[in-house]
């Protein structure tokens, strides 16, 4: 049972890259008006818009003159719904595995703040259809994401730091071991940076976060394939 549950851990994960990549080639090139050195995805400049003039400055001012980039906003929103499913899944069933192969149950504490985060993300991802449409009352419209938003990114960079000690912990992965406690000790860091500085470093804050998922997957696989060999 082991053996399967932390395999099938491991296909998720390689299910959430697969959907990563898929979205990425879907994302719009550039927001409405570029500002000098950002240098953040339009989805994750979105996403954090914390006035009117963010919004505008990200989908431009009516959905008439910005239609292309609103729809291909909306199309990567559409899809994410299934994306923080898939991530969300992974995330709950990392911790699920960990806490059952250690026989502590503490573990899935991380398991439901991986959920949190999910549910977070939906309703960001609520919020943000909504603001593509004309007419949106925008400012409890972004009030709303700014709480959605930060609440999603906190509860990943917090499952990414304790994905990092999980793996730490295992002291028959040397390498790996260090590695992930640097990353996901790094993606709670930057998370933690992005909130106060929302332009300079989201960007390292989602790469941190997607390596941490990296690192568990080849982790999962890893503890996956050894208890085969030891069955």
């Amino acid at each position: 049972m082991l053996i399967n549950r932390f395999t099938f851990v491991s296909l998720v994960g390689v299910l959430v890259f697969g959907i990563t990549l898929w979205l990425g080639t879907l994302s719009p090139q550039s927001v409405a008006h570029p500002a000098e050195g950002d240098a953040r995805d339009p989805i994750i400049a979105f996403e954090m818009v914390r006035d009117a003039a963010e919004l505008t400055a990200v989908i431009g001012e009516n959905r008439a003159a910005y239609a292309p980039l609103r729809d291909a906003i909306d199309k990567v929103n559409r899809i994410d719904f299934l994306y923080m499913t898939v991530y969300g899944g992974f995330i709950a069933l990392f911790f699920m595995a960990v806490a059952q192969q250690r026989s502590d149950r503490r573990w899935l504490v991380l398991s439901v703040v991986g959920i949190v985060a999910m549910l977070a993300d939906v309703r960001e991802n609520m919020v943000l259809l909504q603001l593509t449409q004309d007419g949106a009352n925008a400012s409890p419209l972004i009030e709303d994401l700014i709480s959605a938003t930060w609440i999603k990114w906190f509860a990943l960079g917090l499952t990414s730091l304790g994905a990092g000690y999980a793996m730490f912990e295992d002291t028959s992965m040397p390498r790996l071991r260090l590695i992930a406690m640097i990353v996901g000790l790094s993606a709670s860091i930057f998370t933690c940076l992005a909130y106060l500085e929302p332009v300079k470093f989201p960007q390292y804050m989602a790469l941190a976060i997607f390596v941490t998922w990296l690192l568990m997957v080849v982790y999962a696989h890893l503890v996956g394939r050894a208890q085969y060999s030891q069955a």
